[in-house]
C-alpha cells in the first residue's frame, strides 16, 4: 500500500511569500505536501537565526568548474567532501533502502519525495547523480522532472549522471527517458537494486 500523501490548501500569496523568504521557488498549486512545508519551515527558521545572530547569509564561493553559478547554494548542512546522490521517490521505503545502500557505497545523501522538492535539492548542490522514479505520481511528472533536471544539468555545464528507475516495463517509457537525456534506465524487477550497485561501481 501507497503512503497516504498528506496535503493542506494554502493562500497562494502567503505561500509565495514564505518561500521568497528563503529564496525558493514556489510550488504552481495550493495544495502543498506538508514534508515540503515542514522542510520549508525549518528554511525559514534557520534563515532567521542567522539574521539574529547577526551573520550575513552569504552563497558559497564558486571553486570547482563542476560547481557553477546556476546553482542556488545555501547554508543547508551537508558534508561537501563526499560525493553526493539525489534520490527522487514518493515511497518511504524505497527512499529507505536506496538511502542506506548508497550511504554504505560514501555517498551523502539527499531525498526528495516530490518534483518541485527534487527540483529545488539540485540547484543548492552539485550532486554525482540523480536516481528517481519515473512516477512521481504519474509519469506525466516524471517527465517533466527529467526535462528540468536535464536543463539545470546542461546550463551548468554539469558531469551530473541522471538516472530513471521505474516498475514499468513500456518500451516507450525507456526510449523517452533515454531521448530526454537520462544516463541510464533501470526496471524495478529482480535484483535491480544490484544493477543500480553496479551501474554507481563503474561510474
Amino acid at each position: 500500500m501507497s503512503e497516504e500523501r498528506r496535503t493542506i490548501e494554502v493562500d497562494t500569496e502567503f505561500l509565495e511569500d514564505l518561500y521568497g523568504l528563503v529564496g525558493k521557488i514556489p510550488p504552481g498549486e495550493k495544495n502543498i505536501n506538508l514534508d515540503l512545508l515542514k522542510d520549508l519551515l525549518l528554511d525559514i527558521k534557520r534563515k532567521m537565526e542567522h539574521v539574529k545572530s547577526g551573520e550575513n547569509e552569504e552563497k558559497t564561493t564558486i571553486t570547482n568548474k563542476q560547481q557553477p553559478a546556476i546553482r542556488n547554494f545555501t547554508n543547508d548542512e551537508y558534508d561537501e567532501n563526499k560525493k553526493a546522490v539525489l534520490i527522487v521517490d514518493d515511497l518511504g521505503v524505497i527512499t529507505y533502502q536506496l538511502g542506506v545502500m548508497f550511504r554504505n557505497l560514501g555517498y551523502d545523501v539527499a531525498i526528495a519525495k516530490e518534483i518541485y522538492d527534487a527540483i529545488n535539492k539540485f540547484k543548492k548542490r552539485e550532486y554525482k547523480m540523480v536516481v528517481m522514479d519515473l512516477f512521481i505520481p504519474t509519469d506525466r511528472e516524471g517527465f517533466l522532472l527529467l526535462d528540468e533536471l536535464v536543463k539545470l544539468s546542461k546550463m551548468a555545464d554539469s558531469s551530473t549522471i541522471i538516472g530513471v528507475m521505474t516498475a514499468s516495463s513500456k518500451k516507450e517509457h525507456r526510449q523517452m527517458c533515454l531521448k530526454k537525456g537520462a544516463d541510464f534506465y533501470i526496471e524495478k524487477v529482480d535484483d535491480w537494486q544490484n544493477e543500480l550497485v553496479e551501474y554507481c561501481e563503474k561510474g
